[in-house]
Formats: C-alpha cells, structure tokens, sequence
C-alpha cells in the first residue's frame, strides 16, 4: 500500500508523528471505492511491506500494537493508519500515513 516513494522515519520520529495523528482514533471516514472505514489506531510499524503486513496481521490478532512490533530488529520505520470496514470488522486494512495524509488533504509536515 506504500508505493516506496517515501523515505523510512527513525523510531523517535514515528512515533512523534503515531502520537501526532492519534485523533483520528475512533474517526471515519469514506475512502475513494466507497467503502466507510473506521479508524482503531494511529501505529509505528516496520518500513517495509513486508514487516507491515506481518505487523498488521500481528495487531489484529492481538488488539497489541507495542507486541506486534517486537519481532522488528530494523531501524527503518513508518506509521499507519489502522482501519476496519465500518460494516464488516473482520475486514481490516491499512495506509501509510504519507499516503493518508495525501488522500484526505492533511497539511503535515513529514521528516524526511
């Protein structure tokens, strides 16, 4: 869901931004198919696409977001915004928040 334009953040930066993005929790919002999505958190994750999928599928097992990322031993991270269906939560999905901010018309100023 990253198309890898971006550059990763340090620790200390994703998590200034996870934490400057918190109000979103407990929000919705219409996504450009049409679908309502409701938003469960605002996460420091794994830079790649790889380690967020995993970090994804990790989090929604186990609601554990500090938990889900202790298998990550990289220094390389990112921020996404965590979303369920609005009327199916069995049906997760994720955005980087880049790419979140762009699609909603957020005015942030990212490291980096």
């Amino acid at each position: 869901m990253n198309d890898m334009q971006y550059t990763p953040f340090t620790l200390d930066e994703a998590n200034e931004i996870a934490e400057d993005f918190e109000d979103l929790i407990d929000t919705d919002f219409r996504a450009d198919i049409g679908l309502v999505y409701l938003i469960d958190n605002v996460m420091v994750c794994p830079f790649d696409e790889a380690g967020k999928q995993v970090f994804a599928d990790n989090y929604f097992k186990t609601k554990d977001k500090t938990g889900s990322l202790r298998f990550f031993k990289g220094e390389e991270f990112d921020v996404i915004v965590f979303v369920y269906d609005a009327d199916d939560e069995t049906s997760y999905a994720w955005f980087d928040i880049r790419s979140f901010a762009e699609q909603r018309g957020i005015k942030y100023s990212f490291p980096g």
